[in-house]
């Protein structure tokens, strides 16, 4: 599908070439989550430029200045805001793929994701205040987005935060997260993940686990296990994978780590994924890395219960 979408914008291919090329991806993305034996199923944000394209134009002028994502070798188009986004804004599509009754179906429980409205107040430019249009951008653009991917069979929504675990976080900055998040989660008729990725975890953890969400996630090739403690009230997303890495782990070592953390972590509920997208791999290992991570989670079914 990108080679088809770089064909319409240059003029060497039609929408109909791309629509093709994007039920066809969407079906073997399908096909390689059935095959894995996964519990939620995501169309792998496949018409998504990047995390924020969506959402950003559903509310305002396109994007045009492009950002390095983090210290990897993709970029993204920065959110630009000017204003404070406005609650009569049109409710951007959860998903490019199924949204709108899509040709090829994206099976359920599915899991949708969004960035974290901490990252996305955190890489816009603008020269409002970034707190309040934290808060602002979860109540006018993330929520309508949220509710509508409910609508459409979302079970999960994984909320994106590479930007706190590689930046961090400033201490009157959790206030305002919190508000945040407590627009997203009240009522929502989903579990709200929020994942910490692109570094350590451990020294937010207690805030993490104050914050009003259902599940932390957790990178942990960037995380120590042991950093993690005993006993949680929330589901852990585990980032037992890694998405930057193109040696695919081996089944038992997935199934130790998940061992681990279900007897001595003991989170309401084990989520088992990579610890970041699997965009950043060729193609052929992602799907292996899915394939890898639904044999251990299938293990792990067998040995504990979470």
């Amino acid at each position: 599908m990108v080679a088809a979408t770089r064909g319409l914008d240059r003029g060497r291919t039609d929408q109909a070439e791309v629509d093709a090329a994007f039920r066809h991806d969407l079906a073997r993305w399908v096909e390689v989550q059935r095959a894995a034996g996964l519990d939620f199923y995501s169309d792998g944000l496949l018409r998504w430029q990047d995390i924020f394209r969506p959402l950003v134009e559903a509310i305002g002028p396109k994007p045009h200045t492009l950002v390095r994502w983090f210290d990897t070798n993709t970029f993204f188009r920065e959110p630009e805001f000017a204003n404070f986004p406005s609650g009569d804004s049109n409710s951007p599509s959860p998903s490019g793929g199924w949204q709108g009754g899509g040709e090829t179906s994206v099976p359920r429980p599915r899991v949708s994701t969004f960035p974290s409205p901490y990252m996305f107040s955190r890489a816009a430019r603008t020269n409002l205040d970034r707190n309040r249009l934290m808060v602002e951008l979860a109540e006018s653009v993330l929520r309508p987005a949220i509710d509508a991917a409910v609508r459409e069979g979302s079970e999960l929504i994984h909320l994106e935060e590479p930007w706190l675990g590689y930046t961090g976080i400033s201490r009157q900055d959790w206030a305002p997260l919190r508000d945040a998040l407590e627009a997203l989660h009240r009522n929502v008729g989903a579990t709200l993940a929020l994942h910490v990725y692109f570094g350590d975890a451990a020294p937010h953890l207690e805030q993490l686990r104050a914050l009003p969400i259902d599940a932390i996630g957790v990178d942990l090739i960037e995380t120590d296990v042991t950093a993690l403690g005993r006993g949680w009230d929330k589901g852990l997303v585990a980032g037992v994978i890694n998405g930057r890495q193109s040696l695919v782990e081996s089944t038992n070592s997935i199934v130790e780590v998940a061992g681990h953390l279900a007897d001595s972590v003991r989170p309401t509920a084990l989520y088992l994924t990579s610890n970041s997208e699997l965009s950043f791999l060729p193609t052929s290992v992602a799907e292996h890395k899915v394939q890898r991570l639904g044999e251990a989670a299938s293990k792990v079914k067998q040995l504990v219960s979470v």
